[in-house]
């Protein structure tokens, strides 16, 4: 028996409309009509409720109405192209409007773009029909009438093109009356306007690239879209995005053509990062373009959609770079960002997006409706206490791709966006966040953090985007005022399983209200902030396996820790990123304009070095700081400092940095250790340890497999022990257990080490860490070093020319190469001299000896010996060393390899006694002296026989030839 329906605050929200209505008065209705649309092919497509603008409006004392038609009525749109001066154009518009969109085609991604140009008066100018670009114009004043002629002919964004943009009101007059007739053109005559439009642009990058060498980014930039664009155009298809990149690419042309000489520092950025992108995504395009016919017919399919896809990314990232991104009713408005001064008044693109109808409501809610909901304040991507977004040019090409999978019909519903610490992921998350807002894309957002006790809990991430979402979106608020009165389940919205939340509070009500075409992105920043970590599995559980049968996206951004990893690892329905992964020199470029931009706000610094901005301390910074944003970020803070003097803080850190300029970070990295030790068995802690301490004194970075063997332990071990580090050290995924282990900024050992982590559990004393390290490596060799150890089926052959290649395995090469080191920095104590004597005394010497000549690094053995014995003074230990050392470099030759030559050295000294005797060109196999010693005898490989004089080293004859077979032994007699 379904439940009484219970009251729903009626009488109250009455009340209030016929205070309104006495107030104000009833708005006069107007007519409704039909709201025909049209297709593609411009055939009528019946009514649209969804669509129609000139709906009644609603009786709003009706007892049936529900709470979206009580709550606010349809506004008026005017006109696709934003609010406009009231004047007579304004009112021209306005008389228009009804017929300027009769109705809105409901496939998904429609536009149609619209351009205007800002006279003096910032009236706005209607675009009409226009000539295509046919040559650049040859002054900043040839460009400003060419500017709306330009940017006013074909358009083709997303599937709907008009071959000439007519007016509104002709536009409309076209539309429904004559359809077939607009669909003919369509097909015949966009094409070839399309392809004039390319040529003008084309003509206007060419004379940019020809001029610009004073302004690399600009020349770059150029020079990438006319490679991308033409390489597209060859391609033949995905017409509608590629002429949608074109609109783009002849506004920004028209940018680059009348750009100044002197321009902002802000707007060089911008060039800057966008070239970056251009060059990186042409790349791309390339190789998918690159391939012979044959293959490009069986990938036909798939080449489209990668094509596609990148195409759109490129247009994005213009957008992103040059352009500020507002959406208002069903128009989005891209108009070129204020530093671009020299245009910013005369050049603006409107798109109407007829996909996506959201209607403009008086919300007026019921009271309450949604307090059971709870919520966090101030958790949304807007709260100023994130701090800024990204830089105006850098993460282009990310934030490209993000954007494209939010608006991507087949892409995946959840997108994780991975980063070690200090990466910058919040700063991405919120520009993300800001772009997808501009265009109309989002949904809602919460950013945790462990600073608020409301922002760690799970359990609030639901019920605080359900809150937002039916606030941003009343129909949605419609159908989750239900749930909430109707569904006993939902009383306590915030003590709800999780996957119930997201079921009840989100899905049902989404798949009620949105369409398939309407596509929408909620964002969660840093979920691994949040306190309960089996409450993060079950949180991204619920969302990976309750997928929406609408666009209804998720955006997850957090560090690498296991909670999250293992959610994710058994996982098919998520796209994810490791922004660590991303190509260092991208991410040094970003470093690097961010520090610009930020050091030349310190004004002491800024004016010290404004003729020469930036200074070269600037990039010495950058290189401090690595890949790792939040060093950058530290070493900002440490100089912009008020107090003390920061243009000298500012100077000596580009000389020499010291351990207080990375304080900033120490708290993040305590942090982390802390959770990581936490609860942890005595054991289980040793072991991390351990990890740590080879992970600190390792002289170069070592594989899982070479850390299980020179701890004795298999990998598994070595993965749990670092399964917690992953936001501070970078280890190889599963399977890759041959990759290695490293740290991503040398701060992290230097805290480490540091006295401040004294007396916890992760601090780590060099010496005994070195010590541990040392007894480990001469461990391996004494188990590991034998007769044959590199695998050289003879020793008549050089280690080159042996029948297989010979190797080490990797824990022994590293122990044969790295244990002097470790001895020498744990001080060369007592116990470690009783271990080196014990396996010099052995042929273990000789057998470490043959493994450093395949590792062909004999050069080692000598100078480390050397080493070692200068700290064993007048020591026996010391004079063993010093002279097995004075050997090897003496035999360091005839160790390291085989050259088919004959070699003599003083037996005495040691040294050479001639030079080389040359001659055979295949492997010597046998030598002998004459019983006089005045002569020596060879055989080779070569199957000769050769006699040289003792004295002087030259051939006594010509080679002695006739042999079948090697000469493999000689007797003199």
């Amino acid at each position: 028996m379904d439940p009484p329906e219970r009251p729903r605050r009626r009488e109250q929200v009455k009340d209030f409309f016929r205070s309104f209505r006495e107030c104000f008065g009833s708005r006069p209705t107007s007519p409704s009509r039909p709201a025909s649309r049209l297709n593609v092919q411009g055939e009528a497509t019946g009514t649209s409720s969804r669509a129609s603008y000139d709906t009644p409006e609603p009786n709003l004392l009706a007892e049936d109405t529900n709470r979206s038609e009580i709550g606010g009525h349809r506004a008026k749109i005017d006109a696709p192209i934003g609010r406009l001066p009231q004047d007579s154009s304004m009112r021209a518009v306005q008389s228009t409007s009804s017929e300027v969109i009769p109705s809105l085609p409901e496939q998904k991604g429609e536009t149609t773009i619209m351009l205007s140009t800002l006279d003096q008066d910032d009236g706005l100018q209607v675009s009409g029909s226009f000539a295509p670009s046919e040559q650049l114009a040859s002054s900043q004043e040839e460009v400003q009438p060419a500017a709306a002629a330009n940017l006013g002919a074909e358009v083709a964004v997303q599937g709907v093109r008009t071959d000439q943009l007519e007016s509104p009101a002709a536009t409309a007059s076209q539309a429904d009356h004559e359809p077939q007739q607009s669909s003919t053109q369509d097909e015949h005559q966009s094409p070839r306007v399309a392809k004039k439009i390319y040529g003008g642009i084309k003509t206007t990058l060419q004379r940019i690239v020809d001029v610009s060498d004073v302004f690399p980014p600009l020349k770059s930039t150029a020079a990438g879209l006319l490679v991308i664009c033409d390489t597209i155009e060859a391609y033949g298809e995905n017409k509608e995005e590629f002429n949608g990149l074109l609109k783009r690419v002849e506004v920004l042309s028209q940018i680059m053509a009348s750009c100044p000489p002197n321009v902002s520092q802000e707007v060089k950025d911008r060039f800057d990062g966008l070239s970056r992108t251009l060059e990186e995504k042409k790349k791309l395009l390339e190789g998918k373009l690159t391939r012979s016919r044959l293959e490009r017919v069986a990938l036909a399919s798939l080449d489209k959609q990668e094509v596609s896809k990148l195409t759109q990314e490129i247009r994005f990232a213009i957008e992103i770079a040059m352009f500020d991104v507002t959406t208002e009713n069903t128009a989005q408005t891209l108009k070129i960002v204020s530093g671009v001064d020299w245009l910013t008044e005369r050049i603006k693109i409107i798109e109407t997006h007829t996909g996506v109808v959201h209607d403009i409501e008086v919300a007026v809610r019921a009271l309450n409706a949604f307090e059971k909901l709870g919520g966090a304040e101030d958790a949304e991507f807007s709260n100023a206490k994130r701090g800024p977004g990204c830089i105006p040019g850098s993460r282009v090409s990310l934030l490209a791709m993000l954007l494209m999978w939010a608006v991507d019909p087949s892409s995946t519903h959840l997108f994780w966006l991975s980063g070690l610490a200090g990466t910058g992921k919040t700063t991405v998350s919120k520009t993300f966040c800001s772009q997808l807002n501009d265009r109309g894309l989002l949904g809602a957002t919460f950013f945790c953090t462990l600073k608020e006790s409301n922002q760690r809990d799970v359990y609030l991430i639901i019920p605080t985007l359900a809150r937002i979402l039916a606030e941003e979106r009343p129909k949605f608020g419609d159908a989750l005022e239900k749930v909430l009165e109707f569904d006993k389940a939902c009383r306590n919205p915030t003590k709800m399983q999780l996957k119930d939340q997201y079921l009840k509070l989100i899905l049902q009500p989404a798949e009620q209200t949105f369409s398939a075409d309407e596509p929408l992105v909620l964002g969660v920043d840093a979920l691994d902030e949040c306190e309960d970590k089996d409450a993060v599995r079950l949180f991204i559980a619920a969302i990976l396996l309750q997928k929406p049968t609408i666009p209804l996206k998720f955006f997850l951004t957090s560090r690498p820790e296991i909670s999250l990893r293992e959610s994710f690892e058994s996982s098919t329905y998520h796209a994810s990123l490791r922004l660590h992964d991303i190509e260092v020199d991208i991410v040094k470029a970003d470093i690097l304009l961010y520090l610009s931009v930020k050091l030349k706000q310190i004004l002491p610094v800024f004016k010290h070095y404004q003729a020469n901005w930036p200074p070269p301390e600037v990039q010495i910074i950058a290189d401090l700081s690595g890949t790792l944003f939040i060093i950058a970020s530290t070493m900002v803070t440490y100089i912009g400092t008020y107090s003390g003097d920061r243009l000298e803080r500012f100077q000596d850190l580009g000389q020499s940095p010291s351990r207080d300029q990375f304080s900033g970070i120490e708290g993040l990295y305590s942090g982390i250790l802390a959770e990581a030790f936490k609860g942890l068995k005595e054991k289980e802690a040793n072991m991390i340890s351990s990890c740590l301490a080879f992970l600190v004194t390792a002289q170069r970075p070592l594989s899982v497999n070479d850390y299980a063997k020179l701890l004795g332990k298999d990998a598994f071990k070595i993965r749990e022990a670092f399964k917690s580090l992953h936001s501070v050290v970078q280890v190889p995924d599963e399977g890759y257990d041959d990759a290695s282990i490293s740290i991503f900024h040398a701060s992290f050992v230097d805290y480490l080490t540091s006295k401040k982590s004294h007396n916890q559990p992760w601090a780590i004393d060099r010496c005994t860490a070195h010590r541990a390290m040392a007894n480990a490596c001469l461990a391996i060799m004494d188990s590991m070093l034998c007769f044959g150890i590199s695998g050289a089926q003879t020793s008549y052959l050089s280690n080159d020319s042996q029948p297989t290649p010979l190797q080490l395995a990797s824990e022994l090469a590293y122990a044969c190469t790295a244990w002097g080191d470790h001895v020498l920095s744990e001080g060369v104590t007592e116990p470690m001299q009783q271990k080196m004597q014990d396996f010099i005394k052995t042929k273990k010497i000789l057998y470490w000896l043959e493994a450093l000549s395949v590792l062909k690094n004999v050069k080692y053995g000598y100078n480390i010996l050397w080493e070692i014995s200068k700290k064993l003074v007048s020591t026996e230990l010391g004079s063993m060393l010093d002279n097995i050392g004075d050997f090897v470099q003496n035999f360091a030759t005839p160790i390291s390899h085989r050259d088919n030559t004959i070699r003599l050295w003083d037996a005495q000294t040691g040294q050479p006694a001639l030079e080389p005797m040359t001659g055979h060109s295949n492997s010597v196999r046998s030598v002998a002296f004459s019983p006089d010693g005045k002569h020596i005898v060879s055989g080779s490989l070569d199957k000769t026989i050769r006699l040289w004089d003792a004295q002087t080293g030259q051939p006594a004859l010509e080679p002695i030839t006739g042999h079948s077979h090697s000469v493999m032994l000689l007797k003199a007699s």
